[in-house]
């Protein structure tokens, strides 16, 4: 039996927690796209899945990386866009892929580096399609509402900026304690 949801999630933790939650209902998580989750009926709370942004790494380095998780146990489920959904089986124990400060840090990082481009980028465009106000022809209107979209999504993209951010600074404010 399969189930397809809809859910749109600014904050990559809170949905892996939710894919958690339908796992341990017997929901697993067969695939995703933005906002599209695709789950079939299983055993409740066989398995715990964890999701990370891997954008940046070559095909090869994808490869070892994945060959490295298989060899751990971990089982790529799905992967899209930069980022990938895996998933263990929990009577192995706690799955967490980033162990220590260091590593979480020079994650969220990698992640920030990416959220902080497309919010530029986006609100560059924004800012450049809308002042192109003028005569109102159809193209001046296009590249209003183009423009908006972009400052539209550049203001979705501020939000889970500014929770890596967040979640930066509190690690490096206990990286700093520990010291």
């Amino acid at each position: 039996m399969k189930k397809v949801k809809f859910r749109f999630y600014l904050d990559h933790e809170k949905e892996e927690k939710w894919i958690n939650e339908m796992a341990g209902s017997g929901w697993h998580l067969k695939k995703f796209t933005l906002g599209r989750f695709t789950f079939e009926k299983g055993e409740p709370g066989t398995c715990i899945y964890r999701n990370e942004f891997i954008s940046g790494m070559s095909n090869d380095e994808k490869k070892d990386y994945f060959e490295f998780l298989k060899d751990s146990g971990i089982t790529i489920v799905h992967e899209l866009g930069g980022w990938v959904y895996m998933k263990k089986d929990a009577a192995d124990g706690p799955f967490e892929i980033y162990t220590d400060t260091e590593s979480k840090i020079s994650y969220y990082k990698r992640m920030l580096n990416m959220f902080l481009f497309l919010f530029v980028l986006n609100a560059w465009l924004g800012f450049m399609n809308i002042s192109v106000f003028g005569n109102h022809t159809k193209i001046e209107f296009l590249n209003s509402a183009i423009g908006i979209f972009n400052v539209a999504a550049a203001l979705l993209i501020a939000v889970p900026t500014i929770k890596i951010i967040r979640r930066k600074r509190e690690l490096n404010g206990k990286r700093q304690f520990f010291e």
